[in-house]
């Protein structure tokens, strides 16, 4: 009796002995499993924060090459060895990128005498010329006529540059834009100066800028933005940004702005569908017909209207600007140069380089120190800005070159302005031409 209750003591420990150690492991598991996890953690831990120091240090050096970027934007150049320190010269170029260089032709240019210098601005749309003009005393369509402009206008920009008159703006007379075009004047105008200051933009950028600044949807969405910022301003007590006091123009006349607005609904959308529209050779079919209804007031009266458009021959016409819709379109480069005569000297201040190319023009008109510049992005968009806008391109590549080849001519006219130009250096010249080439590499092929 004794002897089996020993025996079932002793099997009673073994068993708790067993349960025991299977406890111990199963912890030891845990513990094990749990630091494991929490090396791993570590591990990744680390790594994050060697990322994030990376990343941070390349924002930081970002940054830097961005402020490099912008005071360089600011500073003329003075001579071919300084040029040659801050333009990075080209290496081993390729054939093809040596050859789209072979358009460059200084021989046209003029250089007029400074005591003969008598100038105007021509604000080719698109281009930035909204933003200048604002800062000549004479950048208003009035003065081709002799009259004045608002006094001091250059003061409504912010921040330095308005501050004090540019010796531009002294010696600009007059200003031309698109109603100077459609007056049939301009050759009478080019006739009273000896040089142009112009506003030139690769052309592609400007025609596909142009077409969508006058998307119907764009344009309520310009006039409801500048009216929540005038809004917000003054809420604020303070005067709004100009460009959200400028003032949203439809197409002259109610009737034709409701066809202006239908056209881009049931014509061309969007750029892409511009394109084929455009290109479209096919044989014409009833599909070529949008038939809509418009209605508009007028003279205190509601008119009802049904019309039928030509989408086909409406699209050409624009492509070929001979259409009265889309201006900035039609009065492209070849409305604005064909009447200027060849001995007319041309200063060029390029969209993308705005703000260094004004400051050398002032310069070379006598300014005896650097011109201010913006601070900041944010006041250098004053006048115009398409910023959060609904529509925006959709132009596929194979779009893309079709347009490329629709503005052939526009390309050929803008070189050539760019050769006329007595401020740009060669390097200027290259540096616009590879975004001809990026643009539009075929043009430079068929042109070169």
């Amino acid at each position: 009796m004794v002897a089996a209750m020993k025996q079932n003591n002793q099997a009673v420990l073994s068993i708790s002995s067993s349960s025991s150690d299977k406890k111990k492991r199963g912890q030891i598991i845990i513990r094990s499993a749990v630091l494991a996890i929490c090396l791993v953690a570590s591990v990744l831990f680390i790594l994050s924060l060697q990322l994030t120091l990376k990343l941070h240090s390349e924002d930081s050096t970002a940054g830097v090459v961005h402020k490099s970027l912008r005071e360089f934007d600011g500073k003329v150049v003075a001579n071919e060895t300084e040029e040659t320190q801050l333009v990075p010269p080209a290496t081993n170029e390729d054939d093809s990128q040596s050859s789209m260089y072979t358009v460059i032709d200084r021989s046209k240019r003029i250089v007029i005498p400074d005591k003969d210098r008598s100038l105007a601005f021509v604000h080719i749309g698109k281009s930035g010329g909204s933003t200048i003009s604002l800062l000549l005393r004479n950048g208003c369509i009035q003065a081709a006529e002799g009259e004045t402009c608002e006094a001091e206008r250059w003061k409504k920009f912010p921040g330095k540059v308005g501050e004090t008159e540019t010796i531009a703006s002294q010696r600009i007379q007059f200003y031309l834009h698109v109603s100077n075009v459609d007056s049939g004047k301009m050759a009478e105008y080019y006739s009273r100066i000896s040089s142009i200051v112009v506003v030139a933009r690769d052309p592609l950028d400007r025609w596909i800028s142009a077409f969508l600044s006058r998307h119907p949807d764009n344009l309520d969405g310009m006039r409801l933005r500048n009216r929540a910022a005038s809004l917000r301003a003054q809420a604020r007590g303070q005067t709004p940004p100009i460009w959200a006091q400028k003032r949203v123009f439809g197409i002259d006349g109610v009737r034709n702005d409701q066809i202006h607005r239908v056209a881009y609904d049931g014509c061309y959308p969007n750029v892409q569908e511009f394109v084929d529209c455009a290109t479209n050779d096919e044989p014409p079919s009833e599909n070529d017909l949008y038939n809509t209804r418009i209605m508009f007031m007028e003279k205190a009266k509601m008119h009802f209207e049904q019309v039928t458009l030509n989408c086909r021959e409406t699209c050409k016409e624009i492509a070929a600007a001979t259409s009265r819709y889309i201006h900035h379109v039609r009065v492209n480069y070849e409305a604005y140069l064909k009447e200027l005569p060849s001995d007319k000297e041309v200063f060029v201040i390029r969209t993308k380089s705005l703000w260094q190319d004004w400051v050398k023009v002032n310069n070379l008109l006598g300014s005896p120190k650097d011109v201010a510049i913006p601070d900041s992005i944010n006041e250098g968009k004053v006048v115009n800005t398409q910023d959060k806008l609904p529509v925006r391109s959709n132009l596929s590549n194979e779009g893309r070159e079709s347009l490329c080849k629709l503005l052939r001519n526009e390309y050929i006219l803008y070189i050539d302005l760019l050769n006329r130009a007595v401020n740009l250096s060669d390097s200027d010249i290259k540096s616009a031409l590879d975004d001809v080439h990026k643009n539009c590499p075929a043009i430079l092929e068929s042109i070169g």
